[in-house]
């Protein structure tokens, strides 16, 4: 029984490193800019990936929650130019 539980929590990532994971694999998912990070609220803490172009949503949030089903991952669609405002074009 022991060794099932820490086999368990070996294949359980920490929030910290899916984030890190989702961070370099989103230039392949959008061109646009884009931002992820840790945030909670009532129900614990979640990922939340901001992304200002908006079409890239929906592929966004399918590949990174199939991928990382353990946790609770929010598209947040931002106005174009709000994650670098320099870079406004």
């Amino acid at each position: 029984m022991i060794l099932k539980k820490s086999k368990m929590k070996a294949k359980t990532m920490r929030i910290k490193d899916v984030v890190e994971l989702i961070r370099v694999d989103m230039p392949d998912h959008t061109d646009a800019a884009f931002n992820v990070k840790i945030e909670s609220d009532d129900g614990g803490a979640h990922i939340v990936i901001f992304i200002e172009n908006h079409s890239d949503g929906q592929d966004v949030l399918r590949a990174f929650s199939n991928r990382f089903s353990d946790q609770r991952v929010i598209i947040m669609l931002v106005p174009s130019g709000s994650i670098h405002p320099d870079n406004r074009e």
